[in-house]
């Protein structure tokens, strides 16, 4: 009982540690706006995104549209809770809305992330960011992350280390700024 009570804890310590490290949950130094790069009001840093079935999309193209870009992590508690409902609760609506819903995988390779998002049986569109060079234009730490991005291209409102309790807070803005 004890051993197993051990190695529990032990995994467990191991898991927030790996949290830390991967900048999923705050380790008390940084904030998370000290760790975000942009800022509101700014125009959103440009770049191409190799999307999982292979299509590239470039931000820039999507200007005339309101953009939801979302960074996430799939060993993140927060980030894996958004996944779960995000083809009901985010891909429907947004579409619904004019908005284009961009999720990005930081910091994982192209058959992990294909292997995770079958094993969930996620279906939805998603970017890949293996190196976290798209991430690493927008912050240095802490997802899930979304940026929403105005037809202009600018930053409107950013949220970081949010849970779902605050998902319907951004779709509601997202829709808000598409109309």
């Amino acid at each position: 009982m004890l051993y197993s009570f051990l190695h529990r804890a032990l995994r467990c310590g191991i898991v927030v540690v790996a949290w830390l490290i991967m900048g999923c949950i705050s380790d008390g130094r940084e904030t998370s706006e000290q760790t975000t790069l942009v800022r509101v009001g700014q125009s959103a840093p440009d770049f191409t995104v190799e999307m999982l079935d292979g299509e590239d999309i470039r931000l820039r193209d999507l200007r005339g549209r309101v953009v939801m870009l979302t960074f996430w992590d799939s060993e993140c508690p927060d980030c894996r809770s958004e996944m779960a409902v995000a083809q009901e609760r985010i891909v429907e609506r947004m579409k619904v809305a004019g908005v284009h819903y961009l999720p990005i995988f930081r910091g994982y390779e192209r058959q992990a992330v294909a292997d995770f998002c079958a094993s969930k049986g996620y279906t939805f569109p998603v970017g890949l960011d293996p190196r976290k060079a798209i991430y690493n234009l927008y912050a240095t730490k802490y997802v899930p992350r979304t940026f929403l991005i105005d037809q202009q291209g600018v930053i409107r409102y950013i949220y970081v280390e949010y849970d779902l309790s605050t998902l319907d807070e951004i779709l509601a803005l997202a829709e808000g700024l598409a109309r």
